[in-house]
C-alpha cells in the first residue's frame, strides 16, 4: 500500500486527477503525502479543495520531495518537463509515466 509514500503528479489535468481520486478515496494514500503540479494556479486550488493534497506550480520542487514521480503531462510537454526534473532524480525514486504515445526508450533518453 502507499499509504505512506510520498507522491508526486506532474501537470496533474483530467488523468492525473483520476488517480489522485482513487488514490484519496480508496484510502491508498494520505492527500498530505500527495503533491500535484500544474502551470495553472487555479487548477493547483481546486486539487486541493478538493482532495486535500498538496500543490505548487514547481516539477523541481514536487520531485524533491516525493519518493514516487508521475509524469502526467500532455505527451507534447514530457521532454520539457523531464529535462527540468531529470537533475532531481536518482535511483530512490520510482518513475512513472501516463503521458500516451511517448515510448520508454525517448523517456530514458532524456533522463
Amino acid at each position: 500500500m502507499l499509504i505512506d509514500t510520498k507522491l508526486c503528479f506532474l501537470g496533474c489535468g483530467n488523468m492525473g486527477e483520476a488517480l489522485v481520486s482513487g488514490l484519496v478515496q480508496s484510502g491508498s494514500a494520505r492527500p498530505e503525502n500527495i503533491i500535484c503540479t500544474d502551470i495553472r494556479e487555479e487548477r493547483l486550488q481546486e486539487l486541493s479543495a478538493r482532495y486535500g493534497v498538496r500543490t505548487t506550480p514547481r516539477n523541481v520542487e514536487a520531485v524533491q520531495q516525493s519518493q514516487v514521480v508521475i509524469y502526467a503531462v500532455k505527451p507534447q510537454l514530457m521532454a520539457e518537463v523531464l529535462k527540468e526534473t531529470a537533475g532531481e532524480l536518482d535511483m530512490s525514486k520510482l518513475i512513472i509515466s501516463i503521458a500516451a504515445g511517448v515510448p520508454l526508450r525517448a523517456i530514458e533518453s532524456l533522463l
